[in-house]
C-alpha cells in the first residue's frame, strides 16, 4: 500500500511512522523552501505548490499511484470538498466521509443537529454580516464569543465584550478562518460561559459497525482558546462518573446521528455548576490524540489508515478501558513575554527528553529553521503515569531535561505551570491560564536569571561575562550531560 500524507511538521511525521510500522510506503509533500524536515520520515516527497492545492496534492498522488491519502490536522483536514475529489479520483480518504463532515464539521449544522437530539448547547445565532454580530451579541448580552463554522483548534474564534467589538471581529474571525482552512465559512455568536472545563470525547466510527469511543479527554489550560496542556482522562470528569456518562452518550448520539465513520471529537464546555454542553465536533484526528491512545492502548492513527480501506480495525467498545493517566505539553515557538508573539530562528540545539513512560511527537532537528508563515507547535511532550500525579511528576521531569536553543519558546512557562497547586489539584477552567499569567511570567523570570547567573559560574574562565551581561545559552536551567542520541524516525 502507497499513503500520502497531506500534511507537514510533525503531523505528517507521527502519520508516516504509523503508516510505516503497517508496511506501507509513505510520500510526503513539501512546499520548495518549506524548512520542516518532515519529508525524511516519508520514502518518497511530491513537491507542491502549497499545502492547501487540493488538485496539485490529488495530481501528485495519481501520479505516484497512491491507494490512500490522510490530510493530517489543519489545512484541508476538515475539508469535505477535498475529500469528495480524493474519492472521485478512486483514492481512499483515511477520515470521515465528506458527508459526516458536512453534518458535524460545520457549527452550524452541528448545533441544528445537537438541538433535534436533544443535546445540550450554549445559546447563539447566526451572523451573516458583521451588522448581525453585532444584533446577536444584544440579544445574548455580552460577552460573546464569534466562531467561524468551518474553523477549528482555537482558530477563527475571538471574544466579544461589547456589541460594537462583535460587529468588529466579525471580518477578523472570517479571515482567520478563511487563511487557517481555505474558507470561512459562516459565523456563530454564542453566548460566553464564564470559567468553564473544556471536556472532549474521542470517537471512532467502525466500517459497517457501530460508533465507539475511547473516552475522554481534558484541555481546560489554554491561551487565547489554543490548548496547551491536555490530558486523559479528565479529572473533572473522573471525579464525576454521572459526567462522563452524560457526555460520552452525548458524543455517541451526535456520531450515530451523522452517520459518522473513522476518527472524531466531540467538544464540551462544563460549566461551573457542572453543566455539559456540545460547543463542536472536530471531524479528522485532534492534536491531543496521543493521550487517548497512552491510556486506551489503541493507536488511533492505525485504525484510520485500515478504516479507509473499509477494514474493520476493531476494537469492540467493551475491550477498551482506561488505564493510568497521560498528560501532554505543547512546545511553541513563542515568546511568552511579548504577548505569545511566533517566534522564528534556527534550532541549533535539540535534546528530548527520554524514558519508558515519556514519549515526544515531534518534527525538529539541529538546523531547523522555524519559518513564520507556518503553525509554532514545535514538540508534544506526553508523560505516563499510573495515576495524575505520577504523569505529573514524569511530566515535568521530563520537561526539565528538554533543550531547545536558537528559537524562544513558552517552554520556561510550562515548567512553572506544572508546579502550581492548583494545577496539580486538577483546579483548572479555560482561562485560568490568562488571569494567573502574570505571576507567572514573572516567576519563570526568577528561574531565568538564576540559570544565567548558573551557567556564567560553570563557564570556563576564558567564556565567563559579568553576571550583569551574562546570556541564556538555552531554555531552561543546565541539566547533566547525556551522550548524544538520536530520537526520531528511522
Amino acid at each position: 500500500m502507497r499513503i500520502l500524507v497531506a500534511a507537514r511538521g510533525e503531523a505528517a511525521v507521527r502519520i508516516a511512522k504509523a503508516a510505516r510500522e503497517l508496511g506501507w510506503e509513505v510520500v510526503a509533500v513539501a512546499v520548495p523552501g518549506d524548512p520542516s524536515p518532515h519529508p525524511r520520515a516519508a520514502h518518497i516527497t511530491a513537491a507542491i505548490p502549497s499545502y492547501t492545492d487540493t488538485d496539485a496534492i490529488i495530481e501528485a498522488a495519481q501520479r505516484l499511484s497512491v491507494d490512500v491519502i490522510h490530510p493530517g490536522y489543519g489545512f484541508l483536514a476538515e475539508n469535505p470538498v477535498f475529500a469528495e475529489k480524493v474519492l472521485a479520483a478512486g483514492i481512499a480518504w483515511a477520515g470521515p466521509s465528506p458527508e459526516a463532515m458536512k453534518r458535524l464539521g460545520d457549527k452550524l449544522e452541528a448545533k441544528r443537529l445537537a438541538e433535534k437530539l436533544h443535546v445540550p448547547t450554549p445559546p447563539s445565532c447566526h451572523a451573516p454580516s458583521p451588522g448581525d454580530a453585532e444584533r446577536c451579541a444584544e440579544k445574548l448580552g455580552t460577552p460573546v464569543i464569534l466562531k467561524a463554522s468551518s474553523a477549528g483548534g482555537g482558530r477563527g474564534m475571538r471574544v466579544a465584550d461589547t456589541p460594537e467589538e462583535a460587529r468588529r471581529l466579525h471580518r477578523v474571525v472570517a479571515r482567520e478562518a478563511e487563511k487557517g482552512f481555505g474558507d470561512p465559512g459562516e459565523v456563530i455568536v454564542e453566548k460566553l460561559i464564564p470559567r468553564p472545563r473544556h471536556v472532549e470525547v474521542q470517537v471512532f466510527g467502525r466500517p459497517g459497525g457501530p460508533v465507539i469511543h475511547l473516552y475522554e479527554r481534558e484541555c481546560s489550560i489554554q491561551r487565547r482558546r489554543q490548548k496547551i496542556i491536555e490530558e486523559a482522562p479528565s479529572p473533572l470528569a473522573e471525579r464525576n462518573p454521572g459526567l462522563r456518562a452524560r457526555l460520552l452518550d452525548y458524543a455517541l448520539r451526535l456520531a450515530e446521528a451523522a452517520g459518522y465513520e473513522n476518527a472524531g471529537t466531540v467538544e464540551f464546555i462544563v460549566s461551573p455548576s457542572g453543566e455539559p454542553y456540545f460547543i463542536e465536533a472536530n471531524t479528522r484526528l485532534q492534536v491531543e490524540h496521543g493521550v487517548t491512545e497512552q491510556v486506551t492502548g489503541v493507536d488511533i492513527v492505525k485504525l484510520q489508515l485500515q478504516a479507509a480501506l473499509g477494514r474493520d480495525p476493531g476494537p469492540e467498545q467493551e475491550e477498551v478501558t482506561l488505564r493510568g493517566w497521560a498528560i501532554e505539553a505543547r512546545i511553541y515557538a513563542e515568546n511568552p513575554w511579548q504577548g505569545f508573539t511566533p517566534s522564528t530562528g534556527t534550532v541549533t540545539k535539540w535534546r528530548p527528553p527520554a524514558g519508558p513512560w515519556v514519549r515526544v511527537d515531534h518534527a525538529l532537528e539541529e538546523g531547523t529553521r522555524i519559518a513564520p508563515e507556518y503553525d509554532t507547535l514545535l514538540a508534544k511532550v506526553i508523560a505516563y503515569g499510573a495515576t495524575r500525579g505520577e504523569a505529573l511528576q514524569r511530566l515535568r521531569a521530563a520537561l526539565n531535561e528538554t533543550v531547545i536553543a536558537g528559537v524562544e519558546t513558552n517552554l520556561d512557562l510550562l515548567r512553572v505551570l506544572l508546579d502550581t497547586p492548583w494545577l496539580r489539584r486538577g483546579e483548572i477552567h479555560t482561562t485560568r491560564l490568562e488571569e494567573e499569567l502574570p505571576q507567572l511570567l514573572a516567576e519563570a523570570a526568577r528561574r531565568r536569571t538564576i540559570a544565567s547567573l548558573i551557567a556564567a559560574k560553570l563557564a570556563p574562565a576564558s567564556q565567563r561575562q559579568p553576571a550583569a551581561t551574562a546570556t541564556v545559552t538555552r531554555h531552561g536551567w543546565p541539566q547533566p550531560q547525556r551522550p548524544a542520541a538520536w530520537h526520531g524516525w528511522p
